[in-house]
């Protein structure tokens, strides 16, 4: 059971404009099922205002989830890292951010339904209520997602060596990397560089001299070193990562997506969903 715990599961957490347009989704469906079938007695509840209230137990939704998808993210950068991201990560969002519903369904509930009690045990029937409407369609998604992108990505490619590509390792073109200071610069050739990581506002360049590994910090964005390579091998693979892709040996997968063995070294480069063609063009 513990193993299957630490299994990698895609990263939920995207951009902000597919947060919001996720949670407003969301949101309507929890409207629309409150609205239509009014359950937990809400259909013999009176108020004049009735289907705005109904819909604001959606709107509560999506404001939660919203949150949870783009400022927890923030708040709490260690534990919503994409490369550490495994299934009881996964688990332990969902949980909390039903334990967020639940908290403000309460102070919603207890402002026009006065039985509502602020109480440990009001909390615990509270979130057994969220828990009740949103378990099926959270456990179908969280599973179905699991499924699918395992079978997409669950496979392993050994990369073939074909006659361009080798004559490309042969070409060595040079390479060099300038800092946003414009002093500090690394040269090198385009058949020794490995890959490029960036942390913050550095990037560390892996590259091979006299086959030992080789790396240099400078102080640049992945974006303005990419711009300075220009070259069709050597391509960005994921948001923190550039790789050589004639150095790569094999390909392997799992549920958060490719990973891209290079040749001599004990590393892995992982490989983006939106970059994922590149690992096309080595089969």
């Amino acid at each position: 059971m513990f193993k299957i715990l630490q299994q990698p599961y895609p990263f939920p957490h995207k951009s902000v404009g597919v947060s919001l347009r996720k949670s407003l989704v969301e949101g309507a469906g929890v409207a629309l099922f409150f609205v239509v079938f009014q359950p937990f007695g809400l259909n013999d509840w009176q108020h004049p205002h009735k289907l705005w209230v109904l819909i604001g137990f959606g709107g509560i939704v999506s404001i939660c989830t919203l949150f949870n998808r783009s400022v927890l993210p923030l708040l709490l950068p260690k534990f919503f890292n994409e490369q550490t991201w495994v299934i009881w990560k996964e688990i332990a969002d969902i949980l909390f951010l039903l334990a967020l519903i639940t908290c403000a369904n309460m102070f919603y509930s207890k402002f026009f339904f006065q039985y509502i009690p602020l109480t440990l045990f009001g909390f615990v029937a509270m979130f057994f209520i969220v828990a009740l409407v949103g378990f099926v369609p959270i456990s179908f998604g969280v599973m179905s997602n699991y499924i699918y992108q395992l079978k997409k990505y669950n496979q392993t490619i050994v990369v073939q060596s074909n006659e361009t590509t080798k004559q490309e390792e042969k070409v060595a073109t040079p390479i060099k990397l300038i800092a946003e200071n414009e002093k500090d610069s690394l040269e090198l050739s385009s058949d020794d560089l490995l890959f490029i990581e960036s942390s913050d506002n550095y990037s560390t360049v892996f590259y091979q001299k006299g086959n030992i590994l080789q790396k240099e910090l400078l102080r640049s964005s992945l974006t303005r070193l990419e711009s300075q390579i220009n070259l069709p091998k050597i391509v960005r693979c994921h948001r923190s990562y550039i790789v050589n892709l004639t150095k790569v040996e094999k390909v392997t997968g799992n549920a958060q997506g490719y990973k891209l063995h290079l040749k001599s070294l004990d590393f892995t480069v992982p490989v983006a969903r939106k970059y994922s063609g590149i690992v096309e063009q080595m089969k």
